[in-house]
């Protein structure tokens, strides 16, 4: 394995405290050899929603890199002091104009999610909840559009992201 392969990663060249370049490459951190410093890249928190009536699945288009044109569920990070389930309602009412009100926990998933030439480690939190109406949905946001695709005809190779694809994968054969 590359011995600087963290640092390629993350795009990080020079300490973010005293700014040197001697920096040394550890699994999932480095260490500034200059002030000691050691960067942790923990995962960053986002959340999706699986949205579904009858047999259809809720998808978005994509309207940005990373994944631009592909299909996601709506979501995104959690931002600093809230809750999942807050971060969850948010990013839904952002992407798609509303939230469903009775959201249950589904499951979480690893991911990777590149950005700006900096690969961030996530830990994606999965919901699933149902529209009572559809009055003010509405694409924004990171979505470009809304789609509602047939369960039996969800093709998972046009999805963004793996963690994604594989809870998809698994909700499907629940309800198929």
């Amino acid at each position: 394995m590359d011995n600087n392969a963290f640092l390629k990663n993350t795009g990080f060249k020079l300490c973010p405290v005293c700014a040197s370049k001697d920096l040394k490459d550890r699994a999932n951190s480095f260490v500034c050899n200059s002030c000691g410093y050691v960067y942790y890249q923990n995962p960053a928190t986002a959340t999706s929603c699986i949205i579904y009536k009858a047999d259809m699945l809720l998808l978005i288009e994509r309207k940005n890199d990373p994944g631009k044109g592909l299909y996601d569920l709506p979501g995104g990070f959690v931002d600093y002091g809230e809750t999942l389930e807050q971060g969850m309602k948010r990013e839904l009412k952002e992407e798609i104009g509303i939230a469903p009100k009775n959201l249950k926990y589904y499951s979480s998933k690893p991911n990777k999610y590149r950005f700006k030439n900096v690969l961030y480690h996530t830990i994606d939190c999965f919901f699933v909840g149902k529209l009572d109406d559809e009055k003010g949905l509405i694409a924004g946001d990171d979505a470009a559009k809304i789609v509602w695709v047939e369960l039996n005809k969800i093709d998972l190779e046009k999805f963004a992201f793996e963690s994604v694809k594989s809870v998809v994968r698994d909700f499907l054969k629940k309800r198929i």
